[in-house]
């Protein structure tokens, strides 16, 4: 939890000295966990409830440029297929956190009140396991939602994501009693994804 602080404000302090018309969104909601099949079983993360912080920087008016961090406390399960006698079926608590950089684009400007828009964002999505190895993979994000703003500075963001971390080649996050970790043949995303709303606190203009 302490690298997770130092990274997120190793990110914020530059952001909050750069300029006007910043956003802080804290949000909350519900993530699916999502599963992924390996040759030797399949690896199922359990749903639940997901928080994390976005913070949002104008670019020019074209965009919004998005720092996100997102984490979820949840269970993971492996189940063996048969066949795999050195794999055990295991169950273990982990957190799943995302650490991402992409762009909000707003569909129109017409109603500054009620602004829809769509995100695309990548980086590295951690898995923090309690009994084994932890694992950090590429990923990326994309989504759909709304802001609706009651001020100047203060609002509501309401977003649905697509959440996918990227497994390449062989995957060491388990073992088995002889040693060997999962495998796949070549690539294959863990589809997750959330929806979440937070509340938006904007700085200057």
């Amino acid at each position: 939890m302490k690298r997770i602080k130092l990274i997120l404000l190793t990110l914020i302090f530059p952001v909050l000295l750069s300029g006007q018309g910043i956003e802080i969104v804290p949000f909350a909601g519900y993530m699916f966990g999502g599963s992924v099949n390996f040759y030797e079983g399949k690896y199922k993360i359990t749903d639940g409830m997901d928080y994390g912080l976005s913070i949002l920087v104008p670019i020019r008016h074209v965009a919004d440029l998005e720092i996100n961090y997102t984490r979820m406390d949840s269970e993971g399960k492996f189940t063996a297929y048969s066949g795999y006698p050195d794999f055990k079926d295991k169950q273990t608590t982990m957190s799943t956190n995302y650490f991402q950089i992409g762009t909000v684009k707003a569909f129109t400007q017409n109603n500054p009140k009620v602004v829809p828009f769509g995100s695309f964002s990548l980086g590295a999505t951690w898995f923090d396991f309690a009994d084994y190895q932890d694992k950090v993979l590429f990923s990326i994000t994309a989504g759909l939602g709304v802001k609706f703003m009651f001020s100047d500075h203060v609002g509501i963001m309401l977003r649905g994501r697509f959440m996918l971390p990227m497994f390449f080649g062989g995957v060491g996050f388990y073992a088995g009693t002889g040693g060997s970790g999962l495998s796949i043949n070549s690539y294959a995303p863990l589809v997750q994804g959330d929806f979440n709303g937070g509340l938006i606190i904007k700085f200057g203009n």
